[in-house]
């Protein structure tokens, strides 16, 4: 169960952390060319046409800001509305889109965040403290009659400026919703967090603008508070919990329960590489899209997924220590690898045993016998794609030389996508998802496959003593030669086919890479990438998958 959440507990765990002045910042829209529609009839008029034209096209949550944009121009040009109320209208349709949604979330998970400026400075008696200001409901603004209206009904308020304070209650996971009082330019700062963590969200702009003693419409204001369906919520769907959850399978005990082991030193070999250190991205992947597609929130987890979670980091595994013979690597997760240990030959069988017990585990899922022939096919479809893409990387290390990004960015996609794709898929196969799901799962995880696989190689650039290892692929080695100078890209190509390649190449990417601003340019495509993973999203109608999936790319590509 999720814990309660508390008015008074939520502030005080947040005040100890928060001492960030850009909470308590405001900005104004004057000037900026922003317009909210005076009149209120006016408001209410564009409000309905946003409504129609969101339930007319069946819009799913979390739409990206660019779509949000996008619609608000199909809006402006279908109504004639006024071109400078296109920053309100993507307001309202973002708040048209979530409405349904909020109607379902209890009071008590969501938060409600009133803008400072609405009182008087000069008279204003509220003290403030780090999360904002201590409203005395005084009554000689409307903030007080808010606060108290939304209390009432279970919410936190919190009367602050600027977007830390929302990060802070989306990151302790204690909040499912935000209502957010504030101009305009505000709740744009504010858009890029909440759609991070896709968190459902109405924002109610300010109808008159300024640093004090501004207004806005407190009917919408009570309407969005009040807001509430007897729809069941099923909550969002707890990566943290279920990592946890997750991470208990791959205890020693838990892992001889499903394998085949048979008290053989082969066994005892894979069960310790099995357990031992990894992220568990794979499985973690295959119960969290299971828990979205079927809506179960709450208990255990079936044993048939627990197999199948089983299976992919089996699948992952396998390709670890054939990888780490085939690169000639001597550590994997600080330790020595599994060569290094036990010699190539054991290892080699290692991995092969490991491939085995994830088709096993596949087929012995107790899923029914056509669900388990497609889990199969996938399985057997990104196997396939995985080794293309490693057989290409083997031909380039045995006679290496210069690579064009899209080359990189080919391999990136054939090796590293394939293992996202079949967890995501293996997940939603069990969950007996729609066939429309599949293809955007492929597209998805092309994507994200090719951002995590540029986030690593961004990373390698920090961590290792040189940053670039010569005898590998890189997307960084690929962008310093493309833009290097002809000179520059001969005496690399040359530093390729030398016998001393790895203490002579390095020097000269490095070079190459500050002349021109590579590490930039990888980030540009870093970003370019997590952007297209989230476009892929727009064609799914389950929100809830929807949502999870926008979460996973952050949570998969920023913390690597």
């Amino acid at each position: 169960m999720k814990p309660e959440f508390q008015p008074a507990a939520a502030r005080s765990s947040l005040a100890h952390a928060l001492a960030d002045p850009s909470v308590h910042g405001h900005a104004s829209s004057a000037g900026q060319g922003i317009k909210v529609p005076p009149q209120k009839a006016e408001r209410e008029a564009v409000r309905t046409a946003v409504r129609q034209y969101v339930v007319q096209r069946e819009l799913v949550p979390p739409l990206s800001i660019e779509e949000l944009r996008g619609h608000a121009d199909a809006i402006l040009a279908a109504t004639g509305f006024r071109a400078d109320y296109r920053d309100f209208i993507t307001v309202l349709t973002a708040n048209a889109v979530w409405w349904d949604t909020m109607a379902g979330i209890p009071y008590d998970r969501r938060v409600l965040m009133l803008p400072q400026c609405l009182r008087d400075k000069k008279t204003c008696p509220a003290p403030m403290d780090k999360l904002g200001l201590l409203c005395e409901q005084c009554g000689q603004c409307p903030t007080g009659g808010i606060q108290a209206r939304a209390e009432q009904l279970g919410y936190v308020v919190l009367v602050a400026e600027g977007t830390t304070v929302v990060t802070r209650l989306l990151e302790q996971g204690t909040v499912d919703a935000v209502i957010g009082v504030s101009c305009l330019p505000v709740l744009e700062r504010a858009f890029p967090h909440m759609a991070a963590h896709a968190i459902p969200g109405l924002a109610l702009p300010l109808v008159r603008d300024g640093c004090e003693n501004t207004a806005v419409d407190l009917d919408w204001v009570v309407e969005a508070i009040q807001l509430k369906s007897n729809a069941s919520w099923l909550g969002r769907v707890d990566i943290d919990r279920l990592k946890l959850e997750v991470e208990t399978w791959f205890q020693p005990e838990a892992l001889r329960a499903i394998l085949a082991l048979e008290n053989t030193q082969t066994g005892e070999i894979a069960l310790g590489w099995l357990s031992g250190a990894g992220k568990r991205w794979r499985p973690v992947l295959a119960a969290c899209v299971y828990r979205a597609v079927t809506g179960l929130e709450e208990g255990p987890l079936p044993d048939s997924v627990r197999k199948l979670a089983v299976a992919m980091e089996c699948f992952h595994k396998a390709s670890l220590v054939h990888d780490d013979i085939e690169d000639e690597d001597s550590f994997r997760y600080g330790s020595p690898t599994v060569h290094q240990s036990h010699g190539i030959p054991i290892a080699v069988n290692i991995g092969d045993f490991l491939l085995g017990e994830g088709y096993r585990l596949v087929a012995a899922s107790g899923a029914p016998p056509a669900q388990v022939a497609d889990m199969l096919a996938v399985v057997a479809e990104a196997h396939h794609n995985l080794c293309l893409g490693q057989g290409e990387e083997l031909c380039w290390m045995r006679d290496p030389g210069a690579l064009s990004p899209r080359k990189v960015l080919e391999l990136f996609r054939r090796k590293t996508a394939p293992a996202f794709e079949v967890a995501l898929r293996i997940g939603a196969l069990c969950g007996q998802a729609g066939s429309e799901v599949h293809p955007v799962l492929k597209t998805f995880s092309e994507s994200l496959g090719i951002a995590f696989q540029i986030r690593d190689d961004l990373d390698d650039l920090n961590t290792q003593a040189t940053g670039l290892p010569a005898l590998q692929p890189s997307i960084l080695q690929a962008l310093a030669y493309e833009n290097a100078a002809g000179d520059m890209q001969a005496a690399m190509v040359e530093a390729w086919k030398s016998a001393a390649r790895d203490r002579q190449l390095p020097a000269l990417i490095r070079s190459a890479m500050a002349a021109q601003r590579v590490e930039e340019k990888a980030q540009q495509l870093l970003e370019h990438y997590k952007n297209e993973a989230i476009r892929s999203l727009s064609p799914l109608r389950n929100a809830q998958l929807k949502g999870l999936l926008r979460r996973l790319v952050g949570r998969i590509v920023d913390a690597g």
